[in-house]
């Protein structure tokens, strides 16, 4: 069963068609096998809107952000994006990107394959200042 309606999916599509260069899912399903084929599900979905996502699946789990004990790994399910040259981009998602974090997702997408950022010129001087390595992470959670 599709979990993508057609109106839903000819929006994505058309918001797709500013894509400029390839973009990977690399996916790792993790041990809770409904969540990660719900989660697989929705991503090849998306990738079969347009020519220039693809999904990659891994049995290698992502390790955590830095700041955590140890070399602990992700339990999955998560997708992490890769650029057009197979780089990793620092961009992931815990759990199934649905709701309000479908639109992020789709946005994250974009934002990879156009190598564009939505930010101001402001935010990108006072970013270009920074000297240091900087760890930044977003949360977010339905309410």
């Amino acid at each position: 069963m599709a979990l993508l309606d057609s109106q839903v999916s000819q929006q994505v599509s058309q918001f797709f068609e500013a894509m400029q260069d390839s973009v990977t899912v690399e996916f790792f399903a993790g041990p809770e096998p409904e969540m990660a084929e719900t989660f697989s599900e929705l991503i090849n979905e998306v990738a079969d809107l347009s020519d220039l996502v693809m999904v990659k699946t891994t049995d290698t789990a992502p390790v955590l952000e830095p700041g955590h004990a140890g070399n602990e790994a992700i339990t999955g399910p998560v997708a992490e994006l890769l650029d057009n040259t197979g780089r990793h981009t620092g961009v992931r998602f815990l759990g199934i990107p649905s709701g309000h974090e479908f639109g992020a997702f789709l946005e994250a997408l974009k934002s990879v394959s156009t190598h564009a950022s939505t930010l101001s010129a402001r935010a990108r001087d006072q970013l270009a200042t920074i000297q240091n390595p900087l760890h930044i992470q977003v949360f977010t959670t339905p309410t």
